[in-house]
């Protein structure tokens, strides 16, 4: 298991609002609403663990005063950031293996693959790659980061092509304190809004046919996984 490029970690700061309503009959039991959470700030900061270089300053947003609503800007902030992240990607994160006289040495002497821990063996002529059965050679190959070039370690060729980077279908985890608990009930609230206004949409980078990187823009599919009626994790 490697650790991804870039992570996004981001918190939400939000103020009480009063709720004036009217007291129902004390003969039948009753809940009353007396106040309203709305979020006012955030902060998140983008950091890429392989190189700092490509790790952003925090980055901190206080609403009011007729300023836009902390969401939607942070909906619309941590798109940009993908988008920027998935370009990085794309210019940089493809180096050429560097292969020390020590690395060599350990290659060659390795007898089984890092990344599965399985030995070597001459009988795996076939692998299953996006569903469907194929004749490869899984003879040991050098892994190396893509981010870095630093030799990783002596792996089956089956396994190496498993850590590849696809930036176009990369995601970028962003991470919160208490998310499921309370700031996902922010999220939910607009972002369905904002995709149905098409005010935010999936984007993606690819390479014309005169080698220019153009981008183009999808519908977006939120995916959640409900705990109960009032957690989810996306």
């Amino acid at each position: 298991m490697q650790p991804v490029p870039f992570v996004i970690y981001a918190d939400f700061e939000a103020i009480t609002e009063k709720i004036d309503s009217c007291r129902p009959p004390d003969q039948k039991s009753y809940t009353t609403t007396y106040q309203s959470h709305r979020a006012c700030s955030y902060g998140y900061k983008v950091v890429c663990h392989a190189e700092q270089i490509y790790s952003k300053p925090v980055q901190i947003y206080r609403g009011g005063n007729g300023k836009k609503d902390a969401i939607e800007k942070f909906i619309v902030k941590i798109f940009e950031e993908v988008k920027s992240c998935q370009k990085v990607m794309k210019k940089h994160f493809n180096k050429p293996l560097i292969m020390t006289a020590e690395n060599e040495r350990d290659f060659q002497n390795r007898t089984s693959c890092y990344i599965c821990g399985e030995e070597y063996s001459d009988g795996d002529q076939f692998v299953i790659h996006k569903g469907k059965k194929i004749k490869i050679i899984n003879h040991p190959v050098r892994d190396h980061c893509h981010i870095t070039g630093k030799y990783r370690g002596s792996a089956h060729n089956s396994c190496n092509l498993k850590l590849r980077l696809e930036q176009e279908i990369f995601r970028i985890p962003v991470i919160f304190q208490n998310l499921k608990g309370y700031d996902s009930h922010f999220i939910m609230q607009k972002i369905g809004k904002m995709i149905e206004e098409k005010s935010i949409c999936k984007s993606t980078l690819y390479q014309n046919k005169w080698g220019e990187i153009e981008e183009s823009k999808q519908k977006i599919d939120i995916s959640v996984i409900p705990n109960n009626i009032e957690k989810y994790v996306f």
